[in-house]
């Protein structure tokens, strides 16, 4: 079964602590992490469990977002899901992902 291909970005904030975090994505078996905050990685998840799995490993009130890469040539369809974002920026969010 081929893996999704999700991309991760979140907000850092000085102080806090990203290491679970930062555990987790990079141990997923295919990844690429070459933009400090953002990664590329595969996973068999649904995007709303992959960002719920990421969500309680990061620090409180993180701002963290996956979204689904789907190919320019692909006749699925794109994904977003989000987590620490106030209700004004959730409704643009979903207004436009």
């Amino acid at each position: 079964m081929k893996m999704t291909i999700y991309i991760v970005a979140y907000q850092k904030e000085e102080g806090r602590s990203y290491e679970a975090l930062e555990e987790k994505l990079s141990g997923f078996g295919d990844v690429f992490h070459e933009i400090d905050n953002v990664w590329i990685i595969g996973s068999n998840l649904i995007i709303s469990d992959l960002r719920d799995v990421l969500a309680k490993l990061a620090p409180e009130e993180t701002r963290l977002m996956v979204t689904k890469y789907v190919p320019h040539n692909s006749m699925e369809m794109g994904a977003a899901a989000w987590h620490g974002f106030s209700l004004a920026q959730e409704d643009w969010l979903a207004g436009r992902l």
